[in-house]
């Protein structure tokens, strides 16, 4: 009985260990769910090849950068939506690996901006790459 038991374990050690080596793959930074994003605040990830940054309208119509501009890969951002309970639009804006021009990342709904609503979190997610200037390969989703 003692042997068929060490002979299990024996066999199901590889199996053990590459199953936990998957769960340390699978676990990098994720996005936060919707609901657990705090009202009034966003979450960008900067998953795609490119640097990427968001900006908003303010009150006055003005475009103002919203967070800092994050490497591709780097840990997903939060910050306060700085207009308060108030609604804006939300942009996401790619910049070039090979130049310091940006261009402007579509989303949901072939739109370049985002509506947000001045009361729920939001979370934005840039994939993909700056092939074909960025206009057919980048793309953002909310969540």
């Amino acid at each position: 009985m003692t042997s068929k038991l060490f002979e299990s374990r024996r066999l199901l050690a590889p199996a053990v260990a590459a199953v936990g080596a998957v769960a340390l793959v699978v676990v990098p930074t994720t996005p936060a769910a919707a609901s657990t994003i705090r009202d009034g605040w966003v979450q960008l990830c900067p998953w795609g090849n490119y640097r990427v940054h968001l900006e908003y309208l303010t009150l006055n119509n003005q475009t103002v950068q919203l967070g800092p501009v994050l490497n591709p890969g780097a840990d997903c951002w939060w910050g306060p939506i700085p207009t308060g309970s108030e609604s804006t639009l939300i942009s996401v804006v790619g910049h070039f690996n090979t130049s310091t021009d940006t261009f402007a990342v579509i989303g949901p709904n072939r739109k370049y901006e985002t509506f947000y609503n001045g009361v729920t979190g939001i979370g934005i997610a840039a994939e993909g790459t700056t092939a074909s200037g960025g206009r057919k390969d980048a793309h953002y989703y909310r969540y």
